[in-house]
């Protein structure tokens, strides 16, 4: 397949689009990372499959595709620049995203704040009610069609199955398009859609970013759309309390079942929601470089939770009250010098006692004290060089010397096979041991989450390590919905049974007849090219077994001359030679005539089928000898 779309790597375009690299491939078309050299900006161009650009089912949804985002402007959904026919190349000039998917980002995540999650929301609220205005209905609003650009706003993408409505048809089908996870249960049923499809599969995108599970789940597509219309999924809060009830309102709404109880369009809903971040919005306290910047009023000191009694003033002498009554006569009565005052005014009080000498040592206390002391700093001293000793010996003793003088611990790789993988990553004593690394597949055996294989198995003795035992999990990543390629038609089946089974497939031939393809050439596959199956199911390729085979009908030569039977089994186009026939006694009448013959009369059998034969030698000598003496009587004349 690399080699079907690397051949345009380093092409340009019409003289302006250089292609740089593959971003992408799907069903029906390839997207590159081009650069456009007029404008000087990178782009994303789509370009239908080469091995599908001769089919006319698939040009005419490629066309409907850039024919609904032509009408389309909005800083929500993925811009689209030029629409370019070449010759027999049709190619979509896009806006080229730097950044990942949704799906990528809840992998990371698990689930997302709600705040997040209704911010998120609105902008995808926004893409669709403008999409909608303009009569396009996206039809596959999943996370995969979600991208989240580095330094921008939320884009969506990838209008290939979005319908156009003109108002001509009712929009009902016999085909369920979409993702069998998002799908919405009209779509699921092929009845008519409108906006209110879209609406659901944004209600169970909200649920999954709330909750990082899916609302349905199965082990076969069929279960999981059933469950659209017939299961009430766990509330979101059960999983995040902290998730305010008027989101949760909003994303159960948006995923009833029934179009009717849903939002009646996106942008009620977008309304809703807008609504709810208004009333949700608290201002966070703002951080100190912010409230440095900020004029704000004083804060109010704080209240005292018990009253207490104010410590007594000290009373100023009455010269101080005066001399300040004179420096500052404005001053009100009674008020405390300032304490310039204070430093300026001596005040000469009588009366005052003596200096006492009671609690001086004597110079041989001093010493006695001194000697004292220097004996606690020694012991002291003394005391932290044997603490910090024995502490680095600790450390040197656990990170090095203990693995010497130690035997190694081993322990027996526990089975982990067919358990939850949230489970395991949550157990502190695997946790611990091990270093794990967890890889997904998909596998419809397993429901998603559940451990299908691991390495090194169950029972494998491995010695304990500081960085843990490395041991590598793969994780059932669920049902996933995939389109048969276009090539596989008139390919060699070998080639087409690889792809296949790199997709995940289960791949079962089965040969038939063909005048037009040539032997061991993919006639036709089941389901058929550009369908979309579930990843993990079974895909039948039929086979070219080469020309379609001539029929005869096998012509009765039983009673004939073996020259007679031959010549009419050689005219019928049949085979007979000597090593087909066989020689049985007979009566002596049947002598050299075919007794019998392998094929009925009538039989319809491939041209150029042998033939065996049985031709009568004649009755044993025993025979002969009674019918010569008379005791067996001879059989009568014909006639």
């Amino acid at each position: 397949m690399e080699n079907k779309v690397n051949w345009r790597l380093g092409k340009i375009l019409d003289d302006r689009y250089k292609i740089e690299s593959v971003v992408g491939i799907g069903g029906m078309a390839v997207v590159y990372k081009a650069y456009d050299q007029q404008e000087d900006r990178p782009v994303a161009v789509k370009v239908l499959r080469d091995d599908v650009a001769m089919d006319a089912e698939s040009r005419r949804q490629f066309r409907k595709e850039y024919e609904a985002v032509a009408k389309l402007s909005h800083p929500n959904i993925r811009a689209v620049y030029d629409v370019v026919v070449s010759g027999d190349t049709e190619y979509i000039v896009m806006e080229y995203v730097d950044g990942i998917n949704l799906k990528q980002y809840l992998k990371k995540q698990a689930r997302l704040p709600w705040r997040e999650v209704l911010d998120l929301s609105i902008q995808i609220a926004r893409a669709l009610g403008h999409a909608h205005s303009r009569g396009i209905i996206h039809l596959d609003v999943k996370p995969q069609n979600i991208m989240l650009p580095r330094d921008g706003a939320v884009k969506i993408a990838d209008f290939g199955i979005a319908q156009i409505d003109e108002g001509a048809e009712d929009g009902s089908s016999d085909e369920a398009v979409g993702s069998i996870h998002y799908i919405s249960p009209e779509q699921a049923k092929g009845e008519a859609v409108d906006a209110r499809s879209d609406i659901y599969s944004l209600g169970v995108v909200m649920y999954e970013m709330l909750t990082g599970e899916l609302p349905y789940n199965g082990e076969t597509a069929e279960q999981i759309v059933v469950q659209h219309y017939s299961v009430i999924p766990p509330a979101p809060s059960e999983t995040d309390p902290s998730i305010p009830p008027e989101l949760e309102a909003a994303t159960l709404r948006a995923m009833e079942p029934d179009p009717a109880d849903r939002y009646a369009t996106a942008e009620e809903m977008l309304s809703e929601l807008e609504a709810c971040a208004e009333n949700l919005q608290t201002e966070p306290a703002p951080e100190p470089e912010q409230a440095m910047d900020q004029e704000q009023e004083p804060l109010p000191e704080p209240e005292m939770e018990m009253e207490q009694q104010p410590l007594p003033e000290p009373i100023p002498a009455p010269a101080v009250v005066e001399a300040a009554a004179e420096l500052a006569p404005e001053a009100p009565a009674g008020a405390v010098p300032s304490r310039i005052l204070r430093d300026e005014i001596r005040v000469v009080r009588k009366n005052v006692p003596r200096i006492s000498h009671a609690g001086e040592l004597s110079r041989e206390g001093y010493a006695r004290r001194r000697a004292r002391a220097n004996s606690i700093s020694m012991l002291l001293g003394f005391a932290l060089v044997t603490v910090f000793a024995l502490g680095l010996f600790a450390f040197v003793w656990r990170y090095w010397l203990k693995d010497i003088f130690q035997e190694a611990e081993r322990v027996e790789v526990p089975s982990l096979v067919g358990l939850n993988i949230d489970d395991v990553t949550e157990n502190e004593s695997i946790s611990s041991v091990y270093d794990l690394e967890i890889l997904y597949r998909s596998d419809p055996n397993f429901h998603m989450g559940i451990i299908m294989e691991q390495d090194p198995p169950a029972g494998s003795s491995r010695m304990v390590v500081s960085d843990g035992i490395d041991l590598t999990l793969t994780v059932s990543s669920g049902l996933q919905m995939e389109r048969l390629p276009y090539d596989l038609v008139n390919s060699p089946f070998t080639e087409a049974q690889v792809e296949l089974e790199a997709m995940g497939m289960e791949v079962v031939i089965a040969r038939q007849e063909s005048d037009s393809i040539t032997e061991n050439y993919v006639i036709s596959t089941n389901p058929a090219p550009g369908q979309p199956v579930v990843s993990g199911s079974t895909v039948t390729i039929y086979v070219s077994a080469g020309p379609s085979a001539a029929y005869t009908s096998v012509p009765n030569v039983v009673g004939q001359t073996k020259a007679a039977a031959l010549l009419s089994l050689q005219r019928a186009g049949l085979i007979c030679t000597e090593n087909e026939i066989t020689y049985a006694n007979s009566a002596a009448e049947m002598t050299g005539l075919v007794l019998s013959q392998n094929y009925a009369e009538g039989t319809s059998v491939v041209s150029g089928t042998q033939v065996y034969l049985t031709i009568g030698s004649g009755p044993t000598q025993t025979e002969q000898s009674a019918v010569s003496s008379g005791a067996v009587a001879p059989p009568p004349a014909d006639g």
